[in-house]
């Protein structure tokens, strides 16, 4: 399959999520601990934190490390957003409502949770705490949006598409409904660079090959970090400025600046798991969590 063709899957799939259609994949989501080691990093043994028939994806971290916030499809219906405690071990659900909600983020403020809703797939603001508040607009677009990040308290960056690929990136303020196309074409995983004023996204080359670019985002200098992992699309930064990419059942990092290739770390095949996506980074790079195959 292509880079093309892969976004294509993609969003297919998220306009069945948002139908509540029945047949979408089982997955299921993998934590795993991390130790920085001289120049590489240590990898624990995964745990299946969800382990259940299902779809449950797109994890993201809270800002203290103590959770995971997830998608998950249940009983044939539409997405909700739940809640996963590292500590207890036990998962709550956040969100419930005929809408489907997808790719969860923690807002700058820690109170809220930004998703992608609804058929019109606008972004919305839920309150952290359930039952303290009501879900509110954040930001609608003519186009779709697909995935975002939040770069700081006032303006975020988004990949949005018309009605099929490709995915544009954006620069979007809620607070003035401003928005400004900054890429034509680039994959879904979008992240804050750590200690930069800067973003990394995804960007195809070809039919079948992409690059990691990242965005000075004052300056709108763009540098190509490093060619991405034949067939794989998700990535995400270690807060010391290294990068995690996996490829079926193994886990790799690279450093800019300090290599020129990719590197294994991992190998969960003995684990029973099977192509890795959407890798997730707790805030203080203790733990990983991602999304494979059961």
């Amino acid at each position: 399959m292509t880079f093309k063709q892969s976004l294509l899957t993609i969003c297919l799939a998220m306009f069945a999520l948002g139908a509540g259609a029945q047949g979408i994949p089982d997955t299921d989501i993998y934590l795993v601990s991390l130790k920085k080691s001289k120049e590489t990093v240590q990898v624990g043994t995964p745990a299946n934190i969800t382990q259940r028939s299902g779809y449950d994806n797109q994890p993201s971290f809270t800002p203290d490390g103590k959770y995971v916030l997830f998608t998950s499809q249940r009983d044939g219906q539409q997405t909700n957003i739940y809640q996963y405690s590292l500590a207890g071990k036990k998962t709550v659900q956040l969100t419930n409502t005929p809408e489907a909600e997808y790719s969860p983020l923690v807002t700058p403020d820690g109170k809220s949770f930004s998703v992608v809703r609804g058929k019109e797939q606008h972004l919305w603001r839920f309150p952290l705490t359930p039952g303290t508040g009501e879900p509110t607009l954040l930001m609608a677009m003519p186009q779709l949006i697909g995935y975002h990040v939040w770069y700081n308290q006032d303006s975020l960056f988004v990949a949005a598409f018309p009605d099929n690929p490709p995915m544009g990136m954006y620069l979007a303020v809620p607070s003035s409904k401003q928005t400004m196309k900054l890429e034509e074409s680039i994959g879904r995983s979008l992240h804050k660079v750590p200690g930069k004023q800067a973003v990394s996204y995804l960007v195809p080359v070809s039919d079948s090959v992409a690059e990691i670019k990242q965005l000075q985002v004052k300056t709108g200098e763009r540098e190509s970090l490093i060619q991405a992992l034949p067939g794989s699309q998700d990535y995400a930064w270690l807060p010391d400025g290294g990068l995690l990419m996996a490829q079926g059942a193994k886990l790799y990092l690279y450093r800019p600046g300090a290599e020129r290739r990719w590197k294994e770390v991992a190998d969960f095949t003995r684990q029973g798991v099977k192509n890795i996506t959407r890798l997730a980074v707790s805030p203080k790079g203790n733990f990983l969590s991602f999304v494979a195959n059961p």
